[in-house]
């Protein structure tokens, strides 16, 4: 049996065969399919060589036979001079690139001994060479200045008393004890011999060695609980001596990511003043010595990122999401207003890492028109063109992809409020098309110029279907300063959800969106507003819930960031008393009309399977057509690419099914 296309998705695809048909000989691209999206090699982790001239890097591709992602390392000149190629030829999963001091060795971690271990290979080639063996897994890591010496994190080896009760299964749980502390070790590059640096009961991360490699910068967290991960602090340890590590700053709020100056004497920080889990950071300064912070940038426009010193020490660089791109800022030392060096306010850029004399940086680029690759510029000479020099996705020259900009509009309250909009590029101005609304997860997130391909963001596909996707960053989003960040606390569902219905009706009336082909989806936080959204409202006609947070009381009992809640609503449930109840969608499930499709990982501890389960049973009592899908082994996001693949699918097929009137499956 022939099935008919939707006449949108007819109107867009004839579109495109005119388009084709205007040049003799070409062959017209095809849309984007959600398979191209799985498939896509993701770029990462951007390395520069000790003297420059080299760029190691990662690249990551799904392998949807073997339902696994696998990553390897690869090199490319910084000039773009030759082509990239593969360094490391491993099955698994090899990343976090390191160059030695003196740039002879590379070091990277590699699962291909099941265990993520510490390996090294000559840049130059050759076969790869495990340095140590722990019996877990190795964290963060950094050379020493001399190269001499590896610092990393790992848990410690569990006792024979654990692996005996482990293989008979006397394993009970008692809640908040028996912490699997990532430990500190130094590893002898020489004689491949481990060594633990006692600090304590605590977990510890991202160790940094000063200059003459005599302290270590560690960052550490009270406990392994994900709502811990706001009460972390910095000591510094001789990792030689034995003494007792040293807290470097008092401070209430999170402290994180130590970065010594080139002299010793001062180590760049981000912090936070104020305890509690919600907030942006600020680029501060510490004596190493100890004694107060100097604040350096406050996060009043932008939020900024660990930071580099530069070679001189007279000034540090940072990266920042600033509105919906990523810009690199020189931030000069002795205060002042930051210079931008790099961002042209149409692209992201990823992992921007300084040069060590100052002279380039380099970054993953990507735009909504390009998927992400290695991007270099040479900050020290003026008027210098920022150069691409790697092409991991050659294949997006063949496809149609949509249509991407930047939208504005004005909020609740007269606050203005910005998203990235995505519309098939064949579809004649003024013809209103199918509208998907897709809201970020956070709240503290943010949608971005990157590229629209991922299984969280699909959006050219859709638009190779003849959908609009509209990715609105109402307030709470990071990108446009702490003041709009915290504009949301105690107000979700009010002026946040109030700023994306004024977007969609921002297009309606532009003549983009049709109002009656309308449907809403999102993942956490996103799940949350669009639980809300269809019950406060019945404009759209389809829905899907990705582990959304749908009875913020059970919520608040169940999840592991309890102090991320009380920030955002002022308190425990039984402190604030009706607060959560007034913004859980549970509240109002009686007034929900829209056909909703719920996703959910099955071991997601974030937001717990409850959340899923509570609006499934609410929709189904009240006559709401719905759909529950568990993926198993899942957390809170997916990392398997079937699940992947098959939630990307199944999203279409109902948003198609109910907001089109018709059967639509994939193609």
């Amino acid at each position: 049996m022939i099935r008919r296309r939707p006449l949108v998705l007819a109107v867009a695809l004839a579109w495109g065969g005119v388009l084709a048909a205007q040049q003799p000989g070409a062959r017209a691209p095809r849309p984007m399919t959600f398979e191209d999206v799985v498939t896509l090699r993701a770029v990462s982790d951007p390395q520069p060589s000790p003297d420059g001239q080299w760029i190691a890097y990662v690249v990551s591709q799904a392998d949807t036979v073997a339902n696994e992602v696998t990553s390897a390392i690869w090199l490319v000149r910084a000039d773009g001079r030759e082509p990239a190629r593969r360094l490391t030829a491993g099955r698994k999963r090899d990343s976090a690139p390191r160059w030695s001091p003196d740039g002879t060795r590379l070091a990277f971690v590699s699962t291909r001994e099941e265990r993520p271990q510490l390996w090294v290979i000559d840049p130059r080639g050759g076969e790869a060479e495990r340095l140590a063996e722990t019996k877990t897994a190795v964290g963060a890591y950094q050379w020493s200045p001399d190269g001499t010496r590896i610092a990393f994190t790992a848990p410690r080896a569990p006792t024979a008393e654990e692996e005996r009760r482990q293989k008979v299964r006397d394993d009970a749980i008692v809640v908040d004890t028996g912490f699997q502390f990532p430990r500190l070790h130094v590893l002898d590059v020489a004689t491949r011999r481990v060594r633990e640096v006692a600090l304590g009961d605590v977990a510890a991360s991202d160790p940094q060695w000063r200059p003459d490699g005599r302290l270590l910068a560690v960052v550490t967290t009270p406990t392994t609980k994900a709502d811990d991960g706001s009460r972390t602090d910095i000591v510094l340890v001789a990792p030689d001596s034995g003494a007792a590590p040293r807290p470097l700053l008092r401070n209430p709020g999170p402290d994180a990511a130590p970065r010594w100056s080139p002299d010793g004497r001062t180590i760049a920080v981000l912090m936070r003043p104020q305890p509690g889990a919600i907030g942006a950071m600020r680029l501060a300064v510490v004596d190493a010595e100890g004694g107060a912070p100097r604040t350096l940038v406050e996060p009043t426009a932008w939020e900024p990122q660990a930071a580099q010193w530069a070679a001189d020490g007279r000034s540090l660089v940072t990266a920042a999401t600033t509105g919906t791109a990523t810009s690199l800022f020189r931030v000069p030392l002795a205060g002042g207003t930051p210079q931008r060096l790099a961002g042209d306010g149409t692209s992201v850029l990823g992992g921007a890492t300084l040069t060590k004399d100052g002279a380039r940086v380099v970054a993953v680029r990507s735009a909504l028109d390009r998927a992400g690759d290695v991007w270099v510029l040479d900050v020290a000479t003026p008027k210098a063109a920022p150069r691409t020099v790697t092409d991991h996705n050659p294949q997006l020259r063949d496809l149609a992809l949509g249509r991407g900009e930047v939208v504005r509009w004005t909020g609740p309250g007269g606050t203005a409020i910005e998203g990235v909009l995505v519309r098939p590029a064949g579809v004649p101005a003024g013809t209103p098309v199918p509208t998907l609304v897709a809201v970020h997860g956070g709240p503290a997130g943010v949608w971005t110029q990157a590229f629209p391909g991922s299984w969280g963001n699909a959006a050219h596909v859709w638009a190779g279907r003849g959908w609009a996707v509209l990715m609105p960053n109402p307030r709470g989003s990071v990108g446009y300063g702490e003041p709009f960040q915290l504009s949301n606390v105690k107000d979700w569902g009010g002026g946040d959800y109030g700023d994306i219905q004024a977007g969609l009706d921002t297009l309606v009336a532009r003549g983009i969106a049709d109002p009656a082909r309308l449907a809403q989806t999102g993942w956490s936080y996103g799940g949350y507003m669009t639980a809300w959204t269809i019950t406060q409202t019945t404009r759209f006609r389809a829905a899907m819930v990705g582990a959304g947070l749908t009875n913020m009381v059970s919520m608040y009992g169940t999840n592991d960031l309890q102090t991320t809640l009380e920030g955002y609503f002022g308190g425990a449930p039984w402190d604030v008393p009706g607060t959560y109840e007034a913004r859980s969608a549970m509240t109002f499930v009686k007034q929900a009309r829209t056909p909703t499709l719920i996703l959910h990982g099955q071991q997601d501890l974030r937001v717990p399977v409850g959340q899923a389960q509570e609006l499934y049973m609410g929709l189904r009592k009240n006559g709401v057509p719905s759909q529950l899908v568990f993926y198993p082994r899942e957390p809170h996001g997916l990392g398997e690419p079937r699940h992947q693949l098959d939630k990307l699918r199944r999203e279409y097929e109902w948003m198609a099914r109910w907001t089109l009137g018709a059967a639509a499956p994939v193609p």
